[in-house]
Protein backbone atom coordinates (compact mmCIF):
# COMPACT_ATOMS: atom_id res chain seq x y z
CA UNK A 1 0.00 0.00 0.00
CA UNK A 2 1.43 3.37 -0.91
CA UNK A 3 1.42 6.45 1.32
CA UNK A 4 -1.47 8.16 -0.45
CA UNK A 5 -3.72 5.09 -0.05
CA UNK A 6 -2.72 4.78 3.60
CA UNK A 7 -3.44 8.47 4.18
CA UNK A 8 -6.86 8.23 2.50
CA UNK A 9 -7.80 5.11 4.46
CA UNK A 10 -6.59 6.67 7.71
CA UNK A 11 -8.80 9.69 7.13
CA UNK A 12 -11.78 7.40 6.54
CA UNK A 13 -10.94 5.25 9.58
CA UNK A 14 -10.68 8.33 11.81
CA UNK A 15 -14.19 9.23 10.61
CA UNK A 16 -15.36 5.82 11.88
CA UNK A 17 -15.19 3.77 8.68
CA UNK A 18 -14.66 0.18 9.88
CA UNK A 19 -13.99 -1.10 6.36
CA UNK A 20 -11.18 1.44 5.83
CA UNK A 21 -9.65 0.39 9.15
CA UNK A 22 -9.87 -3.24 8.04
CA UNK A 23 -8.06 -2.45 4.79
CA UNK A 24 -5.28 -0.71 6.73
CA UNK A 25 -4.86 -3.75 8.98
CA UNK A 26 -5.09 -6.23 6.10
CA UNK A 27 -2.09 -4.69 4.34
CA UNK A 28 0.26 -5.88 7.10
CA UNK A 29 -1.87 -8.45 8.93
CA UNK A 30 0.47 -11.41 8.39
CA UNK A 31 3.51 -9.53 9.65
CA UNK A 32 1.64 -8.15 12.67
CA UNK A 33 0.10 -11.46 13.74
CA UNK A 34 3.45 -13.18 13.26
CA UNK A 35 4.98 -10.65 15.65
CA UNK A 36 2.22 -11.28 18.19
CA UNK A 37 2.70 -15.02 17.87
CA UNK A 38 6.46 -14.69 18.29
CA UNK A 39 6.38 -12.57 21.43
CA UNK A 40 3.77 -14.90 22.90
CA UNK A 41 6.19 -17.79 22.53
CA UNK A 42 4.07 -19.51 19.93
CA UNK A 43 1.02 -19.67 22.23
CA UNK A 44 -1.59 -19.17 19.53
CA UNK A 45 -4.55 -18.47 21.83
CA UNK A 46 -2.65 -15.82 23.78
CA UNK A 47 -1.36 -14.29 20.54
CA UNK A 48 -4.90 -14.15 19.13
CA UNK A 49 -6.17 -12.48 22.32
CA UNK A 50 -3.30 -9.98 22.36
CA UNK A 51 -3.72 -9.25 18.65
CA UNK A 52 -7.48 -8.78 18.98
CA UNK A 53 -7.05 -6.50 21.99
CA UNK A 54 -4.48 -4.46 20.06
CA UNK A 55 -6.80 -4.05 17.07
CA UNK A 56 -9.64 -2.98 19.35
CA UNK A 57 -7.43 -0.41 21.08
CA UNK A 58 -6.14 0.81 17.73
CA UNK A 59 -9.63 1.28 16.29
CA UNK A 60 -10.88 3.06 19.41
CA UNK A 61 -7.77 5.24 19.60
CA UNK A 62 -7.16 5.87 15.90
CA UNK A 63 -7.70 9.60 16.40
CA UNK A 64 -4.52 9.61 18.49
CA UNK A 65 -2.45 8.18 15.64
CA UNK A 66 0.16 10.70 14.58
CA UNK A 67 1.58 10.07 11.15
CA UNK A 68 5.14 10.17 12.55
CA UNK A 69 5.43 6.50 11.61
CA UNK A 70 3.60 4.04 9.43
CA UNK A 71 0.28 2.65 10.55
CA UNK A 72 1.76 -0.86 10.82
CA UNK A 73 4.55 0.38 13.11
CA UNK A 74 1.93 2.04 15.31
CA UNK A 75 -0.01 -1.24 15.47
CA UNK A 76 3.22 -3.13 16.19
CA UNK A 77 3.77 -0.92 19.24
CA UNK A 78 0.19 -1.43 20.42
CA UNK A 79 0.60 -5.21 20.11
CA UNK A 80 3.80 -5.06 22.16
CA UNK A 81 2.10 -2.94 24.83
CA UNK A 82 -0.94 -5.24 24.94
CA UNK A 83 1.38 -8.18 25.52
CA UNK A 84 3.14 -6.33 28.35
CA UNK A 85 -0.31 -5.56 29.80
CA UNK A 86 -1.16 -9.27 29.53
CA UNK A 87 2.02 -10.22 31.41
CA UNK A 88 1.30 -7.62 34.08
CA UNK A 89 -2.24 -8.94 34.52
CA UNK A 90 -0.77 -12.43 34.93
CA UNK A 91 1.53 -11.09 37.67
CA UNK A 92 4.61 -11.75 35.57
CA UNK A 93 7.42 -9.51 34.47
CA UNK A 94 8.74 -9.36 30.95
CA UNK A 95 11.25 -12.17 30.43
CA UNK A 96 13.21 -13.04 27.34
CA UNK A 97 11.55 -16.45 27.47
CA UNK A 98 8.41 -14.55 26.50
CA UNK A 99 10.06 -13.85 23.16
CA UNK A 100 10.37 -17.54 22.19
CA UNK A 101 9.63 -18.21 18.59
CA UNK A 102 12.26 -15.93 17.13
CA UNK A 103 14.64 -18.84 16.51
CA UNK A 104 14.32 -20.18 13.01
CA UNK A 105 12.82 -23.64 12.69
CA UNK A 106 15.19 -26.11 11.06
CA UNK A 107 14.97 -29.70 9.95
CA UNK A 108 18.06 -30.78 11.88
CA UNK A 109 18.18 -34.08 13.66
CA UNK A 110 20.27 -35.75 16.30
CA UNK A 111 23.22 -34.30 18.13
CA UNK A 112 23.51 -31.13 16.04
CA UNK A 113 19.93 -30.18 16.85
CA UNK A 114 20.43 -30.82 20.57
CA UNK A 115 23.62 -28.75 20.66
CA UNK A 116 21.97 -25.88 18.78
CA UNK A 117 18.94 -25.98 21.10
CA UNK A 118 21.16 -26.00 24.20
CA UNK A 119 23.18 -23.03 22.91
CA UNK A 120 19.99 -21.09 22.16
CA UNK A 121 18.64 -21.81 25.65
CA UNK A 122 21.95 -20.77 27.25
CA UNK A 123 22.03 -17.58 25.22
CA UNK A 124 18.38 -16.80 25.94
CA UNK A 125 19.04 -17.26 29.66
CA UNK A 126 21.99 -14.85 29.54
CA UNK A 127 20.12 -12.27 27.46
CA UNK A 128 17.30 -12.33 30.01
CA UNK A 129 19.81 -11.21 32.65
CA UNK A 130 20.45 -7.97 30.74
CA UNK A 131 18.56 -4.79 31.66
CA UNK A 132 15.21 -4.62 29.84
CA UNK A 133 16.37 -1.84 27.49
CA UNK A 134 19.32 -4.02 26.39
CA UNK A 135 17.19 -7.17 26.21
CA UNK A 136 14.71 -5.37 23.98
CA UNK A 137 17.26 -4.16 21.42
CA UNK A 138 19.07 -7.50 21.27
CA UNK A 139 15.76 -9.29 20.77
CA UNK A 140 14.55 -6.98 18.02
CA UNK A 141 17.83 -6.49 16.12
CA UNK A 142 19.80 -9.69 16.69
CA UNK A 143 17.11 -12.29 17.19
CA UNK A 144 14.27 -10.86 15.10
CA UNK A 145 16.69 -9.37 12.55
CA UNK A 146 14.87 -6.05 12.45
CA UNK A 147 16.72 -3.15 10.84
CA UNK A 148 17.92 -0.36 13.14
CA UNK A 149 15.47 2.24 11.85
CA UNK A 150 12.42 0.02 12.38
CA UNK A 151 13.59 -1.17 15.79
CA UNK A 152 14.26 2.39 16.96
CA UNK A 153 10.84 3.48 15.72
CA UNK A 154 9.16 0.54 17.45
CA UNK A 155 10.86 1.24 20.78
CA UNK A 156 10.33 4.97 20.40
CA UNK A 157 13.96 6.06 20.55
CA UNK A 158 16.43 7.72 18.21
CA UNK A 159 18.31 5.39 15.83
CA UNK A 160 21.66 6.52 17.28
CA UNK A 161 20.50 5.73 20.82
CA UNK A 162 19.46 2.29 19.62
CA UNK A 163 22.96 1.73 18.22
CA UNK A 164 24.50 2.81 21.53
CA UNK A 165 22.21 0.49 23.50
CA UNK A 166 22.94 -2.37 21.13
CA UNK A 167 26.70 -1.83 21.45
CA UNK A 168 26.45 -1.71 25.24
CA UNK A 169 24.16 -4.74 25.26
CA UNK A 170 26.66 -6.71 23.19
CA UNK A 171 29.48 -5.73 25.56
CA UNK A 172 27.42 -6.71 28.61
CA UNK A 173 26.37 -9.97 26.96
CA UNK A 174 29.98 -10.77 26.09
CA UNK A 175 30.93 -10.38 29.78
CA UNK A 176 28.02 -12.58 30.82
CA UNK A 177 29.10 -15.24 28.34
CA UNK A 178 32.71 -15.11 29.51
CA UNK A 179 31.67 -15.36 33.16
CA UNK A 180 29.04 -18.05 32.62
CA UNK A 181 31.42 -20.91 31.92
CA UNK A 182 28.98 -22.11 29.24
CA UNK A 183 30.21 -23.05 25.81
CA UNK A 184 28.89 -21.44 22.66
CA UNK A 185 31.37 -22.85 20.14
Amino acid sequence: MDKSDEKRLLKQAVAGDVQAFGELVKSSETKLFSFALSICGGARQIAEDVYQEALTKAFVGIRRFKADSSFSTWLWTIIKNCYIDFLTAQGRGLLLDDFNGYEPVTAEHGETSLIRKERAENLRELISKLPLSYCEVVTLVDINEMDHTSAAELIGIDKNLLKVRLHRAHAALKKLIENSGKTFN
